[in-house]
């Protein structure tokens, strides 16, 4: 090899190198002032919309309306149209994160979530046990097989129907997780036929709209 070659091979490398810096850096330098180029990853919405990376830490977009999200329980949804949002919870019930009503009913049918910590010591079927009362009995499930397994969407549900009196329906859905139990509730009032027994209460104004809701639900273990 002559060094007309050698250095034409030398220059080349010379001009490679250059190049992949220019390419390494080009992927790293802000984009605008201060911002930076993110990766192209996707985050799935509860209602099946996707949102990207953006801004200068590269965090995901929220997820627009409707879905909702729960930050302090690591908890997410589409809130169905059916459904929209009390201003003021329950201010007795403490357990209360968020709840929700129909336009139909008087009054209103509602949705309510509630949050309950698992005590140390204690588990999840204890939790579930102490935080039913049945009604009008006023009395507490004896065992956890007094509650039905339910599967919608991702998660599996222990479902037990808390009340059926006078025109009221209202049916409970938990979620055990390894720290807390999540409650989903569904209160339908001026129910018609309440008392027949082949009535189908999944169909209910907002037991209709809860199951929809806990069908898009994105919540940790």
């Amino acid at each position: 090899m002559d060094f007309k070659q050698l250095g034409t091979g030398v220059l080349l490398l010379i001009l490679l190198g250059i190049a992949g810096f220019l390419y390494r850096n080009a992927l790293t330098r802000p984009v605008g002032i201060g911002a930076t180029a993110c990766t192209l990853e996707a985050k799935m919405c509860p209602d099946g919309t996707a949102v990207g990376r953006g801004g200068p830490d590269c965090a995901f977009a929220p997820c627009p309306p409707p879905n909702v999200s729960l930050d302090a329980l690591g908890v997410a949804f589409a809130l169905p149209a059916s459904l929209s949002a009390v201003v003021s919870a329950p201010a007795n019930d403490a357990a209360v994160v968020a709840s929700y009503e129909t336009a139909t009913g008087t009054p209103p049918d509602t949705v309510t979530i509630r949050d309950y910590p698992i005590p140390a010591g204690k588990t999840a079927d204890a939790v579930l046990l102490g935080e039913t009362t049945l009604a009008p009995s006023g009395l507490a499930p004896a065992s956890v097989s007094a509650f039905s397994k339910e599967t919608l969407g991702t998660h599996t549900f222990f479902t037990v129907t808390v009340e059926r009196f006078e025109g009221v329906i209202h049916t409970a859905y938990y979620l055990p997780r390894a720290k807390d139990v999540l409650r989903f509730d569904a209160t339908d009032t001026d129910v018609t036929g309440w008392t027949d027994v082949n009535l189908d209460i999944t169909g209910l104004p907002a037991q209709a709209a809860l199951r929809t809701l806990l069908s898009t639900l994105q919540a940790g273990s």
